[in-house]
């Protein structure tokens, strides 16, 4: 697993499954690998509302991804645990 400072209050981690955008450390929107035989191109989206700024980070990652192709779930933060094994709050 690999931690990558992004932009202010906003941390990317990859692992070999998933790419997942933490706002505050609490995770916003996963990217699933292609190689990840369940979930290959889906995006897991945070459903649980949190403060504008966290719903600003999430909409403009969002934003980024809309050049490929992939399904876009809204997800609940216990959903998005069990996927990626983060902590959410």
């Amino acid at each position: 697993m690999r931690i990558e400072n992004y932009k202010s209050n906003q941390t990317i981690v990859h692992s070999d499954t998933f790419t997942a955008l933490l706002s505050y450390g609490v995770p916003q929107v996963v990217v699933c690998n292609p190689d990840n035989h369940l979930l290959g191109n889906t995006v897991l989206v945070n459903n649980k509302k949190y403060s504008n700024t966290t719903s600003k980070h999430r909409n403009a990652y969002l934003r980024q991804l809309c050049d490929r192709s992939y399904i876009i779930i809204d997800a609940t933060p216990a959903e998005i645990q069990e996927v990626t094994g983060l902590e959410t709050r």
